[in-house]
């Protein structure tokens, strides 16, 4: 009798905890869905400060480039905008070759986060594609916000 007592306390423990963990999955994927219900949205985007580094203004100017040509629109001021690109460029040089890597993050006017990602090199690199490194890394941050947004739902 009280093994079956105490095994029934166990199953109810058990399922409590099953519960409740469940529930934060839950609400965690919720997050995720609502972001992505954000970013589907997001059609015109203001390209804020890339960070102190030598290159940030140009890095900045690339990036907007390349997010045109990915199909967004560019606005001038962040009241104009669906989200807002901010982000940090880092650019290393060594004696043949340099390295960039940026950190980017797109908010809303209200400053919750939409989507963020960390680009920096990658093991494979196309041997035919010569673009620098800094415009590399816009192309790459442009491209990958598209399929993001894509995958989203965006239309």
């Amino acid at each position: 009798m009280r093994s079956r007592i105490l095994l029934s306390i166990a199953f109810a423990l058990f399922l409590s905890i099953a519960f409740a963990s469940g529930n934060a999955a839950m609400s965690v994927r919720a997050e995720r869905d609502t972001d992505r219900d954000r970013l589907s949205v997001v059609q015109k985007i203001y390209v804020s400060d890339m960070g102190s580094a030598d290159e940030a203004d140009r890095f900045r100017l690339l990036l907007e480039e390349q997010l045109t040509k990915r199909g967004f629109t560019i606005v001038d001021s962040a009241d104009r905008a669906d989200a807002i690109l901010s982000g940090a460029l880092s650019v290393r040089v060594f004696d043949k070759k340099s390295e960039a890597r940026a950190f980017v993050r797109l908010t809303t006017h209200n400053g919750e986060s939409i989507w963020a990602r960390d680009f920096g090199n990658r093991i494979f690199v196309n041997p035919f594609h010569r673009a620098e490194p800094v415009k590399r890394r816009a192309e790459d941050i442009a491209k990958r916000l598209r399929e993001d947004w894509k995958k989203s739902g965006g239309k």
